[in-house]
Parts: structure tokens; C-alpha cells; sequence
């Protein structure tokens, strides 16, 4: 169905930065804007996707969107929904949209047909002992730790929720029963399952207790992850580039205590930097795997990163989706505290 979109909705000013763009985006109902210069002429559209390609290239994000924009999108004037219809066809990507404009070049409002359905399972890995947190995890499981006036499961199947997830699957085994009984007493919109692990099984393992589920591909999410991520834009990354595997990645700096030295090949100096920092991008703990993948895993214990290396061996397509939200993983007592510090903060 072709839906008309105002263009007030959806257009971002030339000189806005790709920082704003990304965090207006994600805040928004749709995953792209259309570029327009002060007189709301069409330079351009810039989506979701375009901008996380950029941050894996190292584009400095304070620089303008156009830097990496689309210059070239199919347009249209204003004619028939025929004729939209067919143009629309000719946009690749799974949402779908034609900017309309006059004779003058200026906008006048957007097509947009959005195909797009999400995955509707996911699967939330909350079977750890988590020993890192001391005291805090001795009669409570990890995700059931509050910060702030919710625990951190009760915040992911929310944001699950919100993405319009119908089935999710919560797997378990250390206290797995004050899971049970904190999924029995709440009030769930989505279908929520706990699965019970008879032995640990690794935070991939667990997957092949979903072999007899029907889905095209599976979102899972570690237990204690603390995301603003945009899970509906990780899926039209994941299908629109065609991916088995969508790995998502955080961007991760620390900083090297001492002068670094620097020196050629025969061993004579070359530099020195002073406390440099060292930046890569790190697993965020949140993926998405095709059905095809999820096959692979067998009902013992595995970790994620041997199912990729397994997955990578054999010839599956395996992307990268960086996040520019907000994320934390509390797995440790210094970031447990400091997520509590932060939510503080924030209230």
C-alpha cells in the first residue's frame, strides 16, 4: 500500500550535521531523511544504513550529512499512484520511498510503500551465573538486578515490545526459577517462553532449543545488555543487505597509561606518543542470525564467537551493524554501579 508522507515529516537540512541526523533518526518513525538546501530543493536522502556505513568507514560525524548522503535518488513529479508505484519498484532497499517534487525542484511530500515486516522472534540469553557482580548475584540472577526502579530484563523485553515482537524466548538456568516466576506475575503484550537450560549451554547454545520455531531470522540479545539501540532498523540492516549474520558492534576506546614508542624495522627510533588512544569497535552482544544459521547449533555448549568463526568457515555472509545509541554492558560491578550512577543523572 503507497502511503503519502507530509514532507515536513521527513526532511533534514544540508548544513546538519551526521551527528544530529543519527540522533534525530532515532527518535523518529522513519529510518531515512530526504536532504533538502534552504529553499527545500532535493539534494539528496540519507537513511539509517547510510549513516552506520559511514561511522564503520571512520567519517568524522560532525561533519555535514552530506558527506554521505545518497546524491542520487529516484525522484519523481507529481503524477499518478501508477506511476509511483512503478518507480517505487525501481528503490532498492526494504523500505521504499519517492521524494515528489515540482516543477521548481522543491519538495512537496514523500511516497513511501514500506514492505517491511520484523522478524517477530527473539531470544534473550539470561542463563549466567553472573559471578563478576559479587554479593548481588548470590539469590538474585543477573537480569533481575534493578537499576533504577526496573530490572534489566524487565527493560529488554520493554524495548522488545515497543519493536513489536511477538515471540520471545528467555533462556535460563542459574535461578532460573525467580525468571519463571517474574515472567509469570508481568503483564506481557508479546508471547514469552522460558526456556530452561539442563546444563549450561554457552551464550549461543541455547539456540538449538528454538530448531522446531518457525522464523526467518532471530534477534538475540545478552541479558545484561543496556541499549537505546534501534532494533527495527538493526532488521532492515540485516535484510537489506542480504546478511546471515548481523553482527552489531560498540565502538570502544581506553587509553595506554604510558609513552608509546614507536620504531622501524632495524629497530631505531621513530616516535614517541604520550598516552595514546587506542579505539576498536568491540561485540555489543546483540545479533541477528537466519534460520539457516541457528541450524548449526547443536544442544551443547557454545559461545557466539565460535558459531560466527563456524558460520564464517563455511561461507556465510556475516555483517556489521555499529551502534551509535547508547550502550552498557553491567556484566561487572564498576559498570553495574555506573549505570546506576548514569540513570540517576539522568532523572
Amino acid at each position: 500500500m503507497i502511503k503519502i508522507v507530509p514532507y515536513e515529516d521527513i526532511i533534514l537540512s544540508s548544513k546538519s550535521s551526521i551527528r544530529y541526523a543519527m540522533q534525530t533518526l532515532n527518535k523518529r518513525k522513519y529510518t531515512f531523511f530526504v536532504v533538502v538546501n534552504s529553499l527545500n530543493k532535493v539534494l539528496g536522502s540519507i537513511t539509517d544504513g547510510d549513516i552506520r556505513r559511514a561511522i564503520l568507514k571512520g567519517l568524522d560525524i560532525n561533519q555535514d550529512v552530506t558527506k554521505c548522503m545518497n546524491k542520487s535518488p529516484i525522484i519523481s513529479y507529481k503524477k499518478g499512484k501508477r506511476i509511483y508505484k512503478n518507480l517505487l519498484n525501481k528503490v532498492k532497499g526494504t523500505v521504499k520511498f519517492l521524494p515528489i517534487l515540482d516543477k521548481n525542484n522543491k519538495i512537496l511530500f514523500v511516497v513511501l510503500e514500506d514492505k517491511f515486516s520484523n522478524s517477530n522472534t527473539a531470544l534473550i540469553m539470561a542463563g549466567g551465573f553472573g559471578k563478576r557482580l559479587g554479593n548481588k548475584t548470590k539469590s538474585m540472577p543477573k537480569p533481575l538486578l534493578k537499576i533504577g526502579d526496573r530490572s534489566v530484563l524487565e527493560t529488554l523485553i520493554k524495548r522488545l515490545e515497543s519493536a513489536k515482537y511477538k515471540n520471545i524466548f528467555i533462556s535460563t538456568f542459574y535461578l532460573h526459577s525467580k525468571i519463571e516466576s517474574f515472567i509469570k506475575n508481568r503483564n506481557s503484550v508479546a508471547n514469552i517462553k522460558v526456556l530452561i537450560e539442563k546444563e549450561p549451554l554457552g551464550t549461543a547454545g541455547s539456540i538449538s532449543m528454538l530448531n522446531k520455531e518457525e522464523f526467518d531470522f532471530l534477534t538475540v540479545i545478552n541479558g545484561d545488555i543496556v541499549s537505546d539501540i534501534n532494533l527495527e532498523a538493526l532488521e532492515v540492516f540485516h535484510k537489506e543487505r542480504e546478511n546471515d549474520i548481523t553482527i552489531t558492534v560498540a565502538d570502544y576506546a581506553y587509553t595506554i597509561p604510558f609513552g608509546v614508542v614507536n620504531f622501524d624495522k632495524n629497530h631505531n627510533y621513530k616516535s614517541l606518543v604520550e598516552k595514546p588512544e587506542i579505539r576498536n569497535f568491540i561485540l555489543s552482544g546483540i545479533y541477528c542470525l537466519n534460520k539457516s544459521v541457528c541450524s548449526l547449533v547443536e544442544q551443547n555448549f557454545q559461545d557466539m564467537p565460535n558459531l560466527i568463526s563456524k558460520a564464517h568457515q563455511l561461507g556465510y555472509k556475516i555483517g556489521i551493524f555499529p551502534l551509535y545509541e547508547y550502550w552498557n554492558d553491567i556484566g561487572t560491578l564498576n559498570k553495574f554501579n555506573l549505570e546506576i550512577k548514569r540513570q540517576k543523572n539522568q532523572n
